[in-house]
């Protein structure tokens, strides 16, 4: 430094004797840095005015004191083998030191400590201390660390599996949850390929979404099978990782277990596509089925059944033995019908049945018959036995018309009700007939 520490302390004329000298006490005065002398036993010989600012000790005072006075007791033992190894040699490297030093209010302040030694040097005859408050700093590290660990915490303790994959689709993390719902321990999962669990239809597509050089963010319900060859339906959310050049990286995966909801879901649907009461197809399914028949072609028939007498016995006996009369109708017209026809209620008592890819227009007639051959027969309910009789109009068509077809179905049932009931009417479209 080319000054002696008595004469930085004093204020001594060599320091303005020259434009240099006049330089380095105003830089030394002006910084935030606090710069000190020790000698060889510790003592401080100079501490520039920063001494006041940063620690809050007065100038001058600190000059005699020990410097390891100020160090916090739990970092002197680290001071002092800073010390040492810096006195041990006169051209010992500079290393930076973390010590906590006493304020003058008793509170303790972090710093980072710098020593060179310039003992040998008669102008100065000491160790160089530059001393920076990084309590600042210290305290972001630490708020960083908490946040990470806080965000650790959270990843780790979430119910939802979470997981990163790099730009080949292999998990490079993956939490506790995500291994657990996969059928995998961490370190199984670590270092496979997620995509290895889909169906082998939908892992290119996933895999272009997810990881591919457009990915971006993307939801999808995806089937999985599990290391331990169960089939999971999961929700994956994922967001693509890129450098600040646009790197394509990887992907962050979220990925939460849907099995049940998608069960839930589609058991609602199916219900919403069936009388509840019998369980038979209601209206809305039997236009679902009845459209794509007739669009296939073939000979379909409408059967449109109605219950006689039904009424009579729902005013007698109640809507709870009417409805039990329901549900046995139900039964036993499905097992008069073929396998592939359809049986739908579309009425309190009136149903339908849909016949597909029939060799003649005899065999609907045929299946008409059975049908009323099996609920002329008498009913066992609670009050005892009791007797209907039914009526079935009957329609054919080629065209897709699913409306006019039951439209002329039902026709032909208000002919068999008018006609006396009891009976079968038939009508033919142009086609047909």
């Amino acid at each position: 430094m080319g000054v002696t520490s008595n004469a930085v302390a004093t204020g001594d004329d060599r320091w303005g004797e020259s434009d240099s000298g006049g330089l380095l006490a105003a830089l030394l005065c002006a910084s935030p840095d606090l710069v000190a002398v020790v000698d060889a036993a510790g003592t401080l010989t100079y501490a520039s005015a920063a001494s006041e600012s940063m620690l809050g000790y007065r100038t001058g005072e600190l000059i005699g004191a020990s410097a390891f006075d100020l160090v916090h007791p739990v970092d002197q033992v680290g001071a002092f083998e800073g010390f040492a190894s810096t006195l041990s040699s006169p051209d010992s490297r500079a290393v930076p030191l973390l010590v906590r030093l006493r304020h003058a209010n008793g509170t303790w302040l972090a710093t980072e400590i710098i020593g060179t030694n310039h003992l040998s040097d008669p102008e100065i005859a000491g160790m160089v201390l530059s001393i920076r408050d990084v309590s600042a700093s210290m305290r972001t590290e630490d708020a960083l660390r908490d946040s990470e660990e806080r965000y650790r915490l959270i990843v780790e303790l979430a119910r939802e599996g979470i997981g990163m994959v790099d730009a080949a689709g292999i998990t490079t993390f993956a939490n506790h949850a995500l291994a657990e719902l996969l059928g995998m321990t961490v370190n199984e999962m670590v270092g496979r390929s997620l995509f290895d669990l889909l169906d082998e239809d939908e892992r290119v597509l996933a895999r272009s979404r997810i990881v591919g050089s457009e990915a971006a963010i993307h939801e999808q319900d995806l089937r999985l099978v599990t290391f331990d060859q169960r089939v999971v339906w999961a929700r994956l959310r994922s967001s693509a990782v890129r450098q600040h050049d646009g790197t394509h990286l990887g992907a962050v995966v979220f990925v939460t277990d849907v099995t049940e909801r998608r069960a839930l879901e589609q058991r609602l649907a199916e219900e919403a596509r069936r009388d509840p009461l019998t369980g038979v197809a209601n209206r809305t399914q039997l236009f679902e089925v009845l459209s794509p028949i007739l669009e296939a072609g073939g000979l379909t028939a409408a059967l449109y059944v109605d219950l006689d007498g039904f009424k009579t016995v729902n005013d007698q006996f109640g809507h709870t033995l009417g409805d039990e009369m329901l549900r046995i109708v139900a039964v036993r017209v499905r097992a008069a019908i073929r396998g592939v026809d359809t049986l739908a209620r579309v009425g309190g008592d009136e149903f339908v049945v849909i016949c597909r890819d029939l060799e003649s227009t005899e065999e609907a007639v045929a299946i008409a018959r059975r049908i009323r051959e099996v609920l002329g027969q008498p009913f066992g309910l609670a009050v005892g036995s009791v007797q209907i009789d039914s009526s079935v109009g009957i329609a054919f068509g080629h065209s897709p018309d699913a409306d006019g077809l039951l439209a002329r179905a039902d026709q032909a049932l208000y002919r068999a009700k008018r006609k006396g009931r009891g009976r079968i009417e038939i009508t033919f479209d142009d086609a047909t007939a």
